[in-house]
């Protein structure tokens, strides 16, 4: 399918929704972490989009976003901006068990808190890594010997 009836296609999927295609046929759906789980849905039942290939969590100061990438013949990106002041997403891990390591890594790395997740060991960083310090939060700040000297509020 050439990347315009796919463009059709996800427009109709997603009313309402800016979709737009970025460099190398890649599309992009804005959305609130409330719209995700019918998102994903919809790519899997409408579209026949299953699989995730990753998360990519983004620290852009005023909020996080979670870039929620599937492929399957297209790239198509659930782009999720998250609430700094409560950072929190609906877990998919039940919907996509490929999820399960992505969602804990956002966990740990930015304290991105993804509900319903059935198990948040630590993934990214190690066992006795500080509680309430994310290593990718833009403003957590390292000294020289990796230490801690600024934490996030």
């Amino acid at each position: 399918m050439s990347d315009a009836d796919f463009e059709t296609r996800l427009k109709e999927a997603f009313p309402g929704s800016q979709v737009t295609i970025g460099t190398n046929g890649r599309f992009w759906i804005p959305m609130t972490p409330e719209e995700l789980i019918p998102a994903v849905r919809t790519l899997k039942e409408q579209l026949s989009i299953i699989q995730l290939a990753v998360i990519v969590g983004e620290d852009i100061r005023d909020a996080f976003v979670a870039n929620y990438i599937f492929t399957g013949g297209h790239v198509v990106v659930l782009q999720v901006r998250i609430d700094r002041e409560k950072p929190e997403v609906p877990a998919l891990a039940g919907l996509l068990p490929g999820a399960m390591v992505y969602e804990r890594e956002l966990h740990d790395l930015f304290g991105i808190h993804p509900a319903g997740h059935p198990d948040l060991r630590r993934q990214a960083v190690p066992e006795d890594w500080p509680a309430g310090v994310y290593p990718l939060r833009k403003d957590v700040v390292f000294n020289r010997d990796g230490e801690v000297v600024k934490e996030a509020k």
